[in-house]
């Protein structure tokens, strides 16, 4: 007895339906390791950055402090005049947290999890 047509195109179907659902299945999972590896890479060469800055920026505040305390003859001003400086930084930024830090760091992040502008 020959097989009809349909019974013929059935089992094409649900292999192809498998095969399909397979594809799905492994394009999520390489998207997905994608972007965990972009994320990661993204946080590692920014925290090599933030490391280089964060002692870019002790040294600098050091020279400055040592240098005050030449002009006023007290490195004990120099370094409470640079105190006061992130003390006044500090104040500023708190106050400004809510409305400009937050939004620009929400929408930082975002991009970079999206990856909106790349590509």
């Amino acid at each position: 007895m020959p097989e009809s047509q349909d019974q013929k195109q059935a089992p094409d179907i649900v292999s192809l339906i498998k095969e399909y659902i397979s594809t799905k299945v492994e394009l999520t999972r390489l998207t997905a390791i994608d972007k965990l590896t972009v994320l990661v890479s993204s946080m590692i060469t920014g925290a090599v950055v933030v490391v280089a800055m964060l002692l870019t920026f002790l040294f600098a505040s050091i020279t400055l402090a040592l240098f005050l305390g030449e002009v006023l003859n007290s490195y004990a001003a120099g370094f409470g005049i640079v105190a006061l400086i992130y003390l006044a930084l500090a104040v500023v930024t708190n106050l400004s947290k809510e409305k400009y830090i937050n939004k620009f760091l929400q929408d930082f992040m975002v991009k970079k999890i999206f990856n909106k502008g790349e590509k």
